[in-house]
């Protein structure tokens, strides 16, 4: 059972499948919820001077409305924190996977969490991949996202029709 959940929200249909999966656990053993955008700052070549301070505040200005729309969305009852990853604990050199991946193992010692939960496509990805080899696949839930409609094959199950959670 999991007391503190983790988990990483993006501008991504996979990450708002992650989301729900996480609300999902927190309902169900009653743990509390934080949820986290890791707003990567755009690399020093990309602006000049002036130019770059504008860039990074719009990386966190949208990351922070992006977590607060989703924390407004979520249902009553929950035990919700969120916060925004910034600055030098999001940027660790030209990688954005891995400036990513370090934030996340960061977030999840320092906040002392059991479990991280992230949306991906219809396998882990390089982050959630990374997180997984790095923290152990126990503590690194995936959650898959499908479109509705689309065919989901497990193992040799016949196919099954998605439907959207919600």
């Amino acid at each position: 059972m999991s007391r503190r959940i983790l988990v990483g929200l993006d501008h991504s249909d996979e990450a708002a499948a992650g989301l729900r999966r996480a609300v999902g656990l927190a309902k169900a053993h009653r743990s509390q919820l934080t949820v986290v955008h890791v707003a990567v700052p755009p690399p020093a070549w990309v602006g000049v001077g002036l130019l770059a301070m504008p860039m990074v505040d719009d990386v966190v200005t949208t990351g922070c409305e992006l977590v607060r729309r989703a924390v407004e969305e979520l249902p009553d009852g929950l035990c919700v924190r969120w916060h925004l990853i910034s600055g030098p604990d999001a940027s660790c050199g030209l990688s954005r996977v891995r400036c990513v991946r370090r934030a996340l193992a960061c977030a999840m010692e320092r906040g002392e969490h059991d479990l991280l939960v992230l949306g991906t496509g219809t396998r882990p990805g390089r982050v959630a991949s990374g997180l997984q080899r790095m923290l152990g696949p126990e503590r690194v839930a995936t959650a898959p996202y499908v479109p509705a409609g689309e065919p989901v094959v497990l193992g040799n199950a016949p196919s099954v029709v998605a439907t959207p959670i919600i």
